[in-house]
């Protein structure tokens, strides 16, 4: 009895023990797989968003620097004033130096240094109309390690004059990539897809190209997405090869991680599952708490780079697309695009500590005001993006009248300023499938020219306006291009005296015989020139093509024939227009009495 006792102790213990070892072996088998799965994951999630974030400031700085060269075709500018400006702005941001190339390559830069960079492929790419980031190179100045970002600049003819750079210290970027790390451990570079090692983080090796790891080729690697590869170093020991493509870029991001450290601790768990059971149970909730709350930090960090918004602490316009994405039936919502009026004099007269504090206590407002399914960002600059419950237009006028007064008050409890006002422009998104990126431009074409600094307004989209928009800046491009190709015609509309039936008067009509339009209404395109200041050129234009015709008349007819013209208030109380106007008379040897000038009574009273 006693050894059967004994032998079925023995059966039952070798039972539990098959039983629980084979419970434990299922469950630790199973946690492993995961824990490797997961650790794949997170050390992928880290690079790609640590790509994403490289996106994001390259993104920013080409964005920079169009508007600066959009800024510097269209206003006019001097260059030197230019240079000044571009000086202020590198040491406000950080930028090592702005500079500005003509087509030969020869370049003037904010810290007033000269040099040629014909030789430097940034220069090169962007004379044929790119956009670049240039690969690390030696500056020419000081010899250090340097990233370049360049535009094309364009004449009124959209015609490539020059190159618009900016110099960026490589480590700026650098700092970035040391974000990429697992517990402290592990570094991250930039490659192309030649393979060639574009930016070290500071605690990168020295590569030349990703092929001196030992069984990484760039045949491996897809170019275009991301992935998990193994390789073992100099020293045999085994490391993680994650990458990640940096979207509509030739660079990817590649981060190395030795996987011993990286998977040590859930080793040693595993490990000790098979010994005891409890203490393994107690073990992996704080080994997996520990695994996590690290991984949490880390993307943390990474989502911030890319998807905050380092003024307002809230997410930004890339997270809010994003979200929309996920909306259902978003022709249930409408799109408010929210800005302040006058805000570059608000952000001049207090200073960008004051006005970032306004962006912020906006953001704030804005926050508390949406319901849980409504979402909200800051665009840019003093621009907000609002998703909010379609609702009769009337409610959601009052709803952001509301707003702009509850954003005011809350402000005025920290700061006392001068008034400002908010304007807001809704679009109606018209089905589940719209594109809220293009919507989102719309917003901007809700009856600008109706504001009025003094008050806050709410305006609704409407197509007409658009094209209404869009006509005018259509007419406003052809201008040049007409003028050089004699598009624009003058007449003379005779006066005819009722009792002699002579001409000796006649009025100056401009009509615009576009090639592909046929004939534009006056009506049209003058107040557009009017607005743009272009109308002082067409009206000289027509000037000397009339006045050569009467020079002509006056020739063959021995006739002095009178003629009038009619003049805009934008330009008749300019500084030297009566001294060209008496030069154009005198080139064509018109009389002065010949000219009768027509002055509008709205071009008088307006006068100040």
């Amino acid at each position: 009895m006693k050894s059967t006792i004994i032998k079925k102790s023995i059966f039952v213990a070798i039972a539990l023990l098959i039983v629980f070892g084979t419970l434990a072996t299922l469950y630790t088998n199973n946690l492993s797989t995961k824990l490797y799965d997961e650790t794949d994951g997170y050390l992928n999630d880290i690079t790609v968003q640590t790509a994403r974030a490289i996106k994001s400031r390259i993104n920013e700085n080409l964005t920079q620097l169009k508007t600066l060269s959009l800024i510097f075709q269209q206003e006019g500018i001097k260059e030197e004033s230019f240079i000044q400006y571009l000086d202020q702005l590198a040491q406000r941001d950080g930028v090592k130096r702005f500079g500005i190339a003509d087509l030969q390559g020869n370049a003037k830069t904010s810290d007033y240094q000269f040099f040629n960079i014909s030789d430097r492929e940034y220069f090169k790419a962007s004379l044929t109309g790119e956009s670049v980031s240039s690969d690390t190179i030696v500056d020419y100045i000081d010899g250090k390690l340097i990233n370049v970002y360049s535009v094309p600049i364009y004449n009124d003819s959209q015609e490539i004059e020059g190159v618009l750079f900016a110099t960026f210290y490589t480590e700026k970027l650098a700092n970035i990539l040391s974000s990429a790390s697992y517990n402290d451990v592990g570094y991250s570079f930039i490659f192309n897809s030649n393979g060639d090692v574009v930016i070290h983080s500071k605690e990168s090796k020295d590569y030349a190209n990703v092929s001196e790891l030992n069984g990484i080729r760039i045949e491996d690697i897809d170019t275009q997405g991301n992935g998990v590869l193994k390789f073992r170093d100099e020293n045999d020991t085994l490391n993680y090869f994650i990458y990640a493509n940096i979207d509509n870029n030739d660079w990817l991001v590649a981060s190395v991680f030795p996987q011993e450290t990286v998977t040590k601790e859930f080793q040693e768990f595993i490990q000790s599952a098979f010994i005891t059971w409890i203490v393994i149970a107690i073990g992996s909730a704080v080994v997996i708490a520990y695994f996590y709350f690290n991984q949490g930090k880390n993307k943390m960090a990474i989502t911030s780079l890319a998807y905050g918004d380092e003024v307002t602490n809230h997410y930004n316009y890339y997270r809010f697309l994003e979200y929309c994405m996920k909306v259902p039936h978003l022709s249930q919502y409408v799109l408010v695009n929210c800005d302040i009026k006058a805000f570059k004099w608000f952000n001049e007269i207090y200073g960008e500590e004051i006005a970032n504090e306004l962006l912020k206590k906006i953001m704030e407002c804005i926050s508390i005001n949406c319901q849980n399914d409504e979402l909200c960002c800051r665009q840019s600059g003093d621009h907000f993006a609002l998703l909010l419950r379609k609702d009769r237009i009337e409610h959601l006028e009052r709803r952001l009248m509301e707003l702009a007064q509850t954003i005011r008050n809350e402000f005025a409890k920290d700061y006392s300023t001068s008034p400002y006002y908010f304007h807001f422009g809704i679009y109606e998104i018209p089905d589940d499938t719209t594109e809220i990126k293009l919507a989102f431009k719309k917003t901007q074409y809700t009856g600008s020219e109706m504001k009025q600094l003094s008050k806050d307004d709410v305006t609704l989209y409407q197509e007409e306006v658009f094209q209404k928009e869009l006509y005018a800046l259509q007419i406003e491009k052809e201008f040049q291009n007409s003028i050089a190709e004699n598009h624009f015609k003058a007449y003379i509309q005779p006066k005819v005296n009722l009792n002699t039936g002579e001409v000796r008067t006649g009025e100056i009509l401009t009509r615009w015989h576009h090639p592909e339009y046929n004939i534009i209404s006056p009506g049209d395109f003058i107040p557009v020139y009017e607005r743009n200041g272009m109308l002082e050129t067409l009206d000289f234009y027509i000037l000397k093509r009339a006045f050569a015709r009467v020079a002509k008349w006056k020739q063959l007819y021995q006739a002095d024939v009178i003629i009038s013209i009619n003049v805009s208030r934008t330009y008749i109380f300019n500084e030297g227009y009566l001294d060209k106007l008496l030069e154009i008379l005198k080139l064509y040897e018109i009389e002065p009495y010949q000219v009768e000038i027509e002055i509008t009574e709205t071009t008088a009273l307006n006068h100040k």
